[in-house]
């Protein structure tokens, strides 16, 4: 179902990733611009439970941000 693919939480204007539940009931972090699953560590992000997504999203959007200085 299309309306299980848009982003669960609302995310900020300078989050590059957003969390989405697929077809199958897993979570998945994905890159908002690409559409791919996120990466972490060398683990793609998806496949995940709801909680473990949701934090994950957390670390890699504060990781991206301080990549990109934008972190306060």
């Amino acid at each position: 179902m299309l309306g299980n693919r848009r982003p669960r939480t609302q995310l900020s204007e300078t989050d590059r990733f957003g969390v989405r539940v697929e077809g199958d009931g897993t979570w998945t972090v994905f890159d908002v611009f690409t559409g791919w699953p996120a990466d972490y560590l060398g683990r793609s992000l998806d496949g995940l439970e709801e909680g473990v997504a949701d934090r994950l999203c957390a670390v890699v959007n504060a990781l991206d941000k301080r990549r990109r200085g934008t972190l306060p």
